[in-house]
């Protein structure tokens, strides 16, 4: 009877496990660099894949930056960032893994060193994927790479190789931090088409050398991912923007304009801090301020009432003693809200 029992649960069970897709970091492209000027690494990445922000990059400050995708093989990050530091150029580096490496042609991976250098390497598999039909995960058009000075672009499953060269053409272009510059050639490259099976995760990893003039203690100045979205780059940006310091810049013009009776402009930039960091109580209060200002009391109370029921501790004793709400201090619903 048990016996029975197993067979009939493993003839259930196979056809299930047969179909379930393999080589789930396939469809990612990827962009690798190094500033000179700032001596920064980067690596920006997109994926049709879970999580690839965790599993592609990988940088060490004052050494290199990895990216590993396709069937990504992790202990590459690690094994490159060693062989760089005992000397080896990227293009000695990317030969020395693949050749220890018997999954190498269903791997790509990118490495870029100290002196700007870059190695890219596709696995035969991965280029040839891409027209066989009988392919378990997909059927793409392109994989490859575009190298240029101090970056590489590369990817597969790609709608055309216009998705690497867009993806440079951008980062040469773009302006701004390292991190912007990548985030702008991933747009540039979603914007080609892409990862033909679409988006899922994206992930930014920048790294500097620590400053010995420095208190800081930060060598991973921009680390953010998202694992899982319809479209991870919007909230790709949004982090990249909290990393960065967005709100506290506009709320700092805010500020500005405030003194200058600007108010209603004040409003605009406060809502644009508080989109990028929407649990920020600070801007919550300097936008109740400036509805007050405003002669918009029920828009001020409401924006008071989630900083103060956030942070009681701080927002009511201030609230209750700010000139600024003077023309609500008579109504029961702020002195019920500034009550100790």
């Amino acid at each position: 009877m048990k016996k029975s029992l197993l067979i009939a649960l493993a003839l259930f069970v196979a056809p299930l496990t047969a179909q379930e897709p393999v080589d789930p970091w396939f469809s990612t492209f990827s962009i690798i660099a190094f500033d000179p000027a700032t001596g920064e690494f980067g690596v920006g990445v997109q994926s049709r894949a879970f999580g690839a922000g965790a599993a592609v990059p990988f940088a060490k400050p004052g050494v290199g930056a990895i990216a590993t995708q396709a069937s990504a093989n992790r202990q590459y990050g690690p094994k490159a960032i060693a062989l760089l530091e005992q000397g080896l150029s990227p293009e000695e580096v990317v030969k020395r893994i693949t050749d220890e490496d018997p999954g190498r042609d269903s791997r790509q991976v990118a490495v870029i060193d100290a002196k700007g250098r870059s190695a890219v390497y596709t696995g035969k598999r991965v280029i040839d994927r891409n027209n066989d039909p009988k392919d378990p995960v997909h059927i793409g058009n392109y994989a490859g790479h575009v190298i240029g000075e101090n970056f590489s672009a590369q990817g597969n499953t790609l709608a055309s190789q216009a998705v690497v060269q867009a993806m440079a053409d951008a980062y040469r272009a773009g302006k701004g931090s390292m991190a912007d510059r990548l985030m702008d050639a991933l747009d540039a490259g979603q914007a080609k088409g892409g990862d033909t099976r679409g988006m899922q995760s994206a992930g930014i990893l920048v790294v500097k050398p620590l400053d010995p003039k420095s208190e800081s203690t930060v060598e991973r100045i921009v680390d953010i991912r998202v694992d899982d979205a319809e479209n991870p780059f919007v909230e790709l940006r949004r982090l990249l923007n909290m990393t960065q310091g967005a709100p506290g810049r506009l709320t700092t013009r805010a500020a500005e304009l405030a003194k200058e009776g600007r108010h209603a402009d004040a409003v605009v930039e406060l809502k644009k801090a508080l989109q990028i960091n929407p649990r920020s109580e600070p801007v919550m209060y300097a936008l109740a301020q400036r509805y007050a200002q405003l002669n918009q009391p029920a828009e001020a109370m409401a924006q008071l009432t989630t900083a103060i029921k956030r942070q009681p501790h701080i927002w009511k004793s201030q609230a209750a003693a700010d000139p600024i709400f003077e023309p609500l201090r008579a109504t029961p619903a702020f002195r019920q809200l500034v009550a100790q």
